[in-house]
C-alpha cells in the first residue's frame, strides 16, 4: 500500500469525505477510488469499527488521536482486570465453556478506570471483558477491581485448561 492509498483510506473511511472531495484532493479518478475501496475493504472495516466506538462513546478527542491510541493499545489487547483476550473468549465460546445470550461478550469493551471521569481522557480508558466491565459498574475504582479481576482470571484459566 502506497502513501496515496493510505491517504485515500483515511479520507474516505475516517474523515468520511465524499468521492468528489477525495478525487479533487488526491487528483485521482473515480474509477481508481472505486477499485481501492474494494481492494482495501479489510482496512475500511477496521477503521469503521474504531470510528463507531469513538462516536458511540461520545469521545470528544479528535478521531485521529483516538485512532492512534486504539491502534497502539490493540497490539496487547486484553482485559485490564482478568487478562482474558478475545481469542481466549472465542475458544471458551466455541468449546461451550462460556455462554452469553447477549450481543456483548464476544469482544473486549472500553472501560473507564475511574467511572466518574470522562472517556475523553485516554489515560482513563482500558479494555475490559464484558464480565469485568459489567461487574465493576460505577461502584469500584480501577485499583479495587484489579483484585476482583484475579478471581475472574483463575476461572478463565481453569476453563481454558480443559481445552488444552
Amino acid at each position: 500500500m502506497n502513501d496515496l492509498q493510505k491517504k485515500f483510506i483515511w479520507l474516505a473511511f475516517a474523515e468520511k469525505k465524499t468521492y468528489p472531495q477525495i478525487e479533487k484532493e488526491l487528483n485521482v479518478s473515480r474509477q481508481q477510488l472505486s477499485d481501492w475501496t474494494k481492494e482495501f475493504e479489510k482496512e475500511w472495516r477496521q477503521i469503521s469499527a474504531i470510528k463507531n466506538i469513538h462516536v458511540s462513546k461520545k469521545i470528544k478527542n479528535d478521531f485521529n488521536k483516538f485512532y492512534e491510541w486504539y491502534k497502539d493499545k490493540e497490539q496487547s489487547k486484553k482485559c485490564e482486570y482478568c487478562g482474558i483476550t478475545e481469542i481466549e473468549i472465542k475458544f471458551l465460546l466455541d468449546n461451550n465453556l462460556l455462554e452469553t445470550k447477549r450481543a456483548r461478550g464476544r469482544k473486549l469493551e472500553l472501560d473507564r478506570k475511574e467511572p466518574n471521569a470522562s472517556y475523553d481522557n485516554l489515560e482513563n480508558i482500558v479494555f475490559a471483558c464484558y464480565w469485568c466491565n459489567n461487574a465493576k459498574t460505577d461502584t469500584f475504582t480501577h485499583k479495587e477491581f484489579l483484585d476482583v479481576g484475579k478471581v475472574f482470571k483463575n476461572i478463565w484459566q481453569n476453563r481454558l485448561a480443559k481445552i488444552k
